[in-house]
């Protein structure tokens, strides 16, 4: 849910709205954010939670870069509102209650 969670934060979109409330403008903003995310996740190793480690044995550190994902309570970087769990399928979801209204 990490990258979930952060493309959501970087479209603006809040992980509780319901697909088919997906506009066009907004589906094209949250796969260029998609996008966005797993390039910036590629471009840092990946993320390492546990015991992850690439063939190399190296760490990802994206995870260290999330806007949102693992930030409960802490204030969101964009503005400074405090940032909101949710669990969804069983996952924890991480937003903005603020960046993300939409």
């Amino acid at each position: 849910n990490i990258y979930a969670s952060e493309a959501l934060f970087m479209a603006a979109i809040r992980p509780t709205l319901r697909t088919d409330r997906l506009s066009k403008p907004r589906a094209a903003r949250l796969h260029a954010a998609i996008v966005s995310v797993l390039r910036r996740a590629l471009a840092l190793g990946g993320s390492t939670l546990r015991d992850f480690s690439s063939a190399e044995g190296q760490s990802g550190y994206f995870q260290l870069d999330a806007r949102v994902y693992g930030r409960e309570g802490l204030p969101c970087r964009a503005c400074g509102t405090p940032i909101k769990v949710i669990r969804q399928g069983q996952r924890s979801t991480f937003f903005c209650p603020h960046c993300q209204k939409a």
